[in-house]
């Protein structure tokens, strides 16, 4: 928890684009079960554990399922700033929200 303050340069040493409470979310998160593990055993109960880290090993403060399931399943702190797509109908698909940029 010390380190996730950014207040030395030793302590910046982990990615801080979350916040220590963010990663906390996830930690009280439970797994999604139905997501693609794969022939992974993931030992984790929590949304720290997938099929890409079942041990559910620290990577500075991301929440590693949000990172490694695209589009998440739980609400996140983060917007889309662009789709890349050579099929336009691709990207109307995509845009979910009406205040995506760029839908």
């Amino acid at each position: 928890e010390d380190a996730a303050i950014p207040d030395t340069a030793e302590d910046r040493r982990y990615g801080m684009h979350e916040s220590y409470s963010q990663y906390q979310v996830c930690q009280r998160t439970e797994r999604n079960k139905g997501l693609y593990t794969a022939d992974q055993r993931v030992r984790r109960k929590d949304a720290r554990g997938t099929r890409q880290n079942p041990n559910g090993d620290r990577r500075g403060l991301e929440c590693p399922e949000e990172r490694d399931y695209y589009p998440h399943w739980a609400p996140a702190p983060w917007i889309d700033v662009a789709i890349l797509t050579n099929d336009a109908q691709d990207a109307d698909a995509k845009c979910t929200q009406p205040s995506d940029p760029g839908c």
